[in-house]
């Protein structure tokens, strides 16, 4: 019944189009013909986000199995022979399966309207880009949202299929839930992707607000994890772009702020810009799944047990000994350089500089577990931001002198012999 109706309005869709065309050909305009049109075109939406049209018997109907990239790349040859409109390039996501079940009737018409939509909003000329990413995973099947791209216009809807590509392990979670993490800081972007990892999570990265941006808009993300404090555009301001861009669609993908400040202040500020919770950067595997996994309800998290090292490093990221060698490798990297930068600021008066250099010496101390040396690196901070320079030198030599210690230690444990 449901696939007669869908017929139906397909007919008035198209009759109610020619008419409105004709209308305007005779120098009038569309009037009613266009107003039937937008009343079917909402009604045919309605029908297709289903996943596929129910039998009598309710019970969904089954299609062969079919290509999203091949229904995509029609659409696009489609749209592209009509000479007024522009190329239409197609980029499929890795996340979307080979193979799906589901409308497919349903996908190719709101492919090609779509893509219409985006043509006359767009400039006159401009290249059209249909994407197709996973948007999330679901007990009913995988939800892809596709997108139509022209300049600053995009026009997007989504659907759920079935997964139908050849496995072995049918059982197996075939589509990762990826995750994008924000965070110009290389060591503790590192310790934190371990830790995503080992959880089971895809990560991608960016270093400033305006590639999370970027990035957001060609994938789909199942989280967003994003550092406060960062480059060309802060966590806070990217979390507002991201929110205000979120107006008017179905989807609001959850935001985390990453930081290692614990002050009540910080996360006020963080759920003002439209973040969702709050996750500390020195959070071990077992700690952040208990964070991360209110908000994603449909993920199994594979939890590694609690490590119980003596080392720091190696606690913080839940026994991977690997990772930790490298993270200790770019501190021994970074630490020197970044301390001769916190000298020359003190010198200078550069208030701004060396707080903002105290504040990445301090989330890096957390993962050693250097407490002391992470009280006089705060200790800087704070005196910075307030405006006072008294005591500046003393605090900044007795920081060097432990992290020349703690240098020796790790250059000690983790450098090959």
């Amino acid at each position: 019944m449901l696939q007669e109706i869908s017929r139906c309005l397909e007919d008035i869709f198209t009759l109610a189009g020619e008419d409105a065309r004709n209308e305007k050909a005779a120098g009038g305009t569309a009037g009613r013909p266009g107003s039937i049109m937008k009343l079917a075109e909402g009604a045919l939406s309605l029908l297709r986000s289903l996943s596929c049209f129910r039998s009598a018997e309710g019970v969904p109907e089954k299609s062969p199995p079919f290509s999203i990239c091949s229904v995509c790349l029609s659409a696009a040859g489609k749209a592209s022979a009509d000479r007024k409109t522009p190329p239409v390039t197609v980029e499929i996501d890795p996340s979307v399966p080979l193979l799906v079940e589901g409308d497919f009737s349903g996908l190719e018409h709101m492919l090609e309207e779509t893509i219409k939509k985006t043509a006359g909003a767009g400039a006159e000329g401009e290249k059209i880009s249909l994407y197709a990413v996973v948007r999330r995973n679901l007990p009913g099947g995988i939800e892809i949202l596709f997108s139509a791209e022209a300049g600053k216009k995009v026009s997007s809807f989504a659907m759920t299929f079935s997964d139908a590509s050849p496995g072995e392990d049918s059982g197996k979670e075939e589509v990762p839930f990826t995750v994008l993490l924000a965070e110009d800081n290389p060591l503790s972007a590192r310790i934190i992707e371990s830790n995503l990892e080992a959880l089971g999570f895809t990560v991608m990265k960016a270093s400033d607000g305006r590639e999370v941006l970027a990035l957001s808009e060609k994938h789909r993300f199942d989280l967003i994890l994003m550092d406060i404090q960062m480059p060309v555009m802060d966590g806070l301001e990217a979390t507002r772009a991201l929110r205000r861009r979120e107006k008017g669609t179905a989807g609001r993908i959850p935001v985390l702020a990453v930081s290692a400040s614990r002050e009540e202040e910080d996360r006020k500020r963080c759920i003002e810009a439209g973040m969702d919770g709050f996750l500390p950067k020195s959070s071990s595997p077992g700690e952040m799944a208990g964070i991360l996994s209110p908000f994603l309800p449909h993920k199994e998290f594979n939890v590694p047990g609690d490590i119980a090292e003596e080392n720091p490093l190696l606690a913080a990221t839940g026994g991977n000994r690997e990772a930790a060698a490298e993270a200790a490798g770019i501190f021994l990297q970074t630490a020197p350089p970044l301390m001769a930068e916190m000298k020359r600021a003190v010198a200078h008066g550069d208030r701004l500089l060396l707080a903002s250099h105290a504040h990445r010496l301090k989330g890096n101390l957390v993962f050693f577990g250097a407490k002391k040396a992470a009280g006089l690196a705060q200790a800087m901070e704070e005196a910075a931001k307030g405006g006072s320079l008294e005591g500046l030198p003393s605090l900044l030599y007795a920081l060097i002198s432990e992290i020349s210690l703690l240098m020796a230690e790790l250059r000690k444990e983790w450098l090959p012999a």
